[in-house]
């Protein structure tokens, strides 16, 4: 809360304030058990358009895929012979831990974080760290429409009736997004604190695998009882996930409508443009225009570009999360075929 004079109100019980990690963490459950977090990417033939709740295991073979898309590989976590093999749900091989990674970034313990091997329980910490990823607050378009001139934007604005794009979004509620490392694009009611959707970008979601550590399987923190029982707990590799600062601009352009179809007319979009920082040299676009979700309307996603360097490609993912792939060339293009 921003005090009268300038200060600002730090007490997290002050009237106004809230903390994100704590209602993050109310939003998530146990495995298994209904949640009231939307989490949604990306993936073919996995529609979000109507729930942007796609990211779960019902979609477990086409996020497997997923997971797959940069070569990585979800390594068995949890077997036989692991620190926590009674654990329910453990089986030798991956198909258990593809399901555990789905649910660990939903908010689930799979990875044994506090050693009690219940790997079906809440954490005790679900929202990741936002590193290098600014904030951004978007809520009614606000953009300058006075102009003096013809080259400013401002008079394209003008010319292209923003006004009328303003006017019908004044109560447009006010989110605030945020890249996380846990792999997420958050969209944060700046009100409340809600967690009103996250967003996991297709080829951010390409790294996941790359947490699993098998090594670190009931290897932190390890201690012995007055039995001489061994007392140890999980963990996880670090990742930057969606590290970079998420750019919104309102553009005048063609794209989707609310049910996902491609609208070839033009008309004032709010977009949103989310780098991935050191999480990969790539970026998704969203149009977020309707970013709550209510009356069947959300967030779009419009493409992901993904420059995998070590191979000598580029992926590109379309709005359906379609992935395709594109060499490297050493030519030129002009900027009409771009």
């Amino acid at each position: 809360t921003l005090r009268p004079d300038g200060t600002v109100d730090h007490d997290p019980d002050a009237p106004g304030n809230w903390n994100a990690a704590e209602k993050v963490k109310a939003q998530a459950s146990a495995a298994g058990a209904a949640d009231t977090r939307n989490i949604w990417s990306a993936i073919p033939n996995t529609d979000y358009i109507g729930n942007w709740d796609n990211f779960n295991v019902n979609n477990s073979d086409a996020i497997s895929e997923l997971f797959g898309v940069l070569d990585y590989t979800v390594q068995d976590y949890h077997n036989a012979t692991s620190n926590c093999s009674t654990a329910g749900g453990v089986s030798n091989g991956s198909d258990d831990d593809i399901l555990g990674l789905i649910n660990y970034m939903k908010g689930t313990d799979y990875f044994d974080y506090d050693g009690d091997c219940n790997i079906t329980e809440r954490r005790g910490h679900v929202l990741g760290d936002i590193y290098h990823s600014q904030l951004v607050e978007i809520g009614p378009p606000d953009a300058n429409t006075d102009f003096t001139g013809a080259n400013e934007e401002a008079y394209f604005r003008s010319a292209h009736n923003y006004q009328n794009f303003r006017n019908n979004n004044t109560e447009r509620r006010k989110v605030i997004y945020a890249g996380s490392n846990s792999g997420m694009l958050h969209a944060i009611n700046a009100e409340t604190g809600k967690e009103e959707w996250a967003f996991v970008p297709p080829f951010i979601a390409g790294i996941m695998p790359s947490i699993i550590n098998t090594d670190l399987d009931g290897g932190v923190d390890v201690s012995y009882d007055a039995d001489g029982n061994k007392v140890a707990k999980g963990g996880t590799n670090a990742i930057f996930g969606v590290d970079g600062s998420p750019v919104v601009h309102d553009v005048y352009m063609a794209g989707y409508d609310a049910a996902g179809n491609l609208d070839t007319n033009k008309e004032w979009r709010t977009i949103l443009m989310i780098p991935y920082g050191r999480g990969g040299a790539g970026f998704s676009v969203l149009d977020v225009s309707n970013p709550i979700l209510v009356g069947g309307k959300g967030p779009i996603h419009m493409y992901s570009i993904f420059n995998d360097a070590i191979n000598n490609k580029v992926l590109v993912a379309d709005n359906e999360g379609v992935i395709t792939e594109h060499p490297y060339s050493t030519g030129s293009a002009s900027i009409g075929d771009s």
